[in-house]
């Protein structure tokens, strides 16, 4: 009884992981739009810094990453990517949000690269 309790919560379980996996890629998708919006208008880019959501080093070595990786210059991204890491505080979840997105990124980058 016991098993076929388990059995039937599979689909279930299965249906939902596949809904938040869909959720996570439409929002990492409007993420990195966003990020190249920054990455084309520097102007938007100083909103955000003035906001206090990143300060200007973190900025610059986020504008560099992206711009390697939209080059396809992969090699030393990955370091510059946990440098920018190091740079987050505490409680700033943006940032941690934007480091996770960019690990991702890269290895998507590199993935495409082997094939």
């Amino acid at each position: 009884m016991r098993k076929k309790r388990i059995v039937l919560q599979i689909p279930v379980a299965y249906n939902g992981i596949t809904s938040c996996v869909v959720t996570l890629r439409e929002m990492e998708k409007k993420f990195f739009d966003i990020l190249r919006i920054v990455q084309k208008n520097p102007v938007f880019g100083k909103t955000l810094m003035c906001g206090g959501m990143l300060d200007e080093k973190r900025m610059e070595i986020l504008y560099e990453i992206l711009y390697a990786i939209d080059r396809g210059e992969l090699t030393d991204t990955r370091n510059d990517i946990f440098q920018y890491g190091s740079l987050i505080g505490k409680k700033d979840l943006l940032a941690r949000q934007i480091f996770l997105c960019l690990l991702i990124l890269l290895d998507e980058q590199e993935q495409m690269i082997r094939k």
